[in-house]
């Protein structure tokens, strides 16, 4: 009954902030709590669209898989650039140009990978790239030739077109896609075994349901709402938005209509143990088991804050009042979401599937919950090693 308030909090939000939710916490290398809530699935679509609930709600389980939406920045590009940097095969100073040919002699020729990792490239916060594809249906040209947004390093603004560009870095630089480089070298050898993009039918059956389609990024298309549409160049016509219900598809569209589903932005997939198992490896200084991600050193110059305050190099930092000890990690627009803290060695992993809801329907923001559940936590796990000190 020690994880009781925290069970309480995010079982609270079962119907109204999300179907359901998976929540586990770990101390010391051990997970000391997991649980499953609510429901993965309680929606499905007819053909043409159309949404039904489902007669009996697939129900949420520990080994749910997730679209970890922009998790997949840690989660697999991050993880992917710590691996390059710890092995010497690409420097946080290295330049866009100079990695990216196409991009010699733009405006985004000297962008450098700790840009790209803090969110200070200047870059557009967001564009719909599948609008922009050329005639092999690739969309890196237009990402070369689109404008800056923002004179480089002059402020942060945070942008899914920086991690594209940091997934194509990876392939340049080791010959290899993001998701096959990532499955060999990450979670092959972290034994991450549910984790990747492009789940086989197995593992989608296993996954939470996200949103109806595409709907609501294409309204962002129209509307230019909450990111403008950029001047240059011009959109192509498209007509091959999904309207279905989504399970075991990338959510995102850039990631499903103009990456294929493998980008180094979003489209990752991932349970909440293998996020853990993740988090324990940066915990441990970068190795986990006999298998070495980077260096200790690299993964403590990725923690650090070289720009703003509360971003390391592609993780965000979380500061709370009253807790001494900063948190690193990262959310997902799908309602995904992990913290861990060196200085405590512990991990909160809270996933939900919040977009999961009729088309129209506003998404709930998480933060209050999120804050809720990771103070809850510090406080029972700190008080639990208290106990043991004392029954020893």
């Amino acid at each position: 009954m020690r994880f009781a308030p925290i069970d309480a909090a995010v079982r609270d939000g079962v119907g109204t902030l999300y179907p359901g939710a998976v929540l586990i916490v770990t101390d010391r290398g051990r997970i000391v709590h997991q649980a499953a809530f609510g429901d993965a699935q309680t929606l499905t679509s007819a053909p043409d669209g159309t949404l039904r609930t489902l007669a009996t709600p697939r129900a949420m389980a520990v080994d749910t898989l997730f679209d970890m939406a922009s998790i997949t920045k840690i989660e697999a590009t991050t993880a992917a650039i710590l691996h390059l940097v710890g092995t010497g095969r690409l420097s946080l100073d290295d330049r866009l140009g100079t990695l990216l040919p196409a991009f010699r002699g733009t405006d985004k020729a000297d962008i450098t990978v700790r840009q790209l990792l803090t969110h200070r490239a200047g870059l557009w916060e967001w564009q719909p790239t599948w609008l922009h594809r050329d005639a092999s249906g690739q969309v890196l040209p237009y990402l070369a030739a689109l404008p800056l947004r923002y004179p480089r390093g002059s402020r942060f603004a945070y942008s899914d077109i920086g991690f594209m560009l940091l997934g194509a870095v990876v392939e340049r630089v080791t010959g290899t896609p993001l998701d096959r480089y990532v499955r060999s070298r990450v979670y092959r050898p972290l034994g991450m075994t549910d984790t990747g993009f492009l789940p086989s039918p197995s593992l989608r059956r296993r996954a939470a349901a996200t949103s109806q389609g595409d709907a609501y990024q294409r309204r962002m298309t129209e509307t230019g709402k909450p990111y403008p549409a950029a001047p240059f160049p011009s959109a192509q016509p498209f007509d091959g938005y999904r309207n279905r219900m989504l399970v075991g598809e990338a959510n995102d569209a850039n990631a499903a209509l103009g990456w294929r589903g493998v980008a180094g932005h979003a489209g990752l997939f991932s349970t909440a143990t293998d996020l853990a198992r993740y988090a324990q490896l940066l915990l441990n200084g970068g190795c986990y088991g006999g298998w070495r991600l980077a260096p200790a050193r690299t993964i403590a110059a990725f923690e650090d804050t070289p720009f703003d305050a509360d971003q390391a190099l592609g993780f965000h930092k979380t500061q709370l009042a009253g807790i001494a000890a900063p948190f690193y990690g990262h959310s997902g627009f799908t309602g995904t979401w992990f913290a861990f803290s060196p200085q405590l060695d512990m991990t909160v992993v809270l996933l939900t599937n919040r977009v999961h809801r009729p088309d129209g329907e506003p998404y709930p923001t998480l933060d209050a919950l999120r804050e809720t559940v990771l103070r809850q936590a510090v406080t029972t796990v700190l008080e639990n090693r208290k106990k043991e000190k004392t029954w020893r």
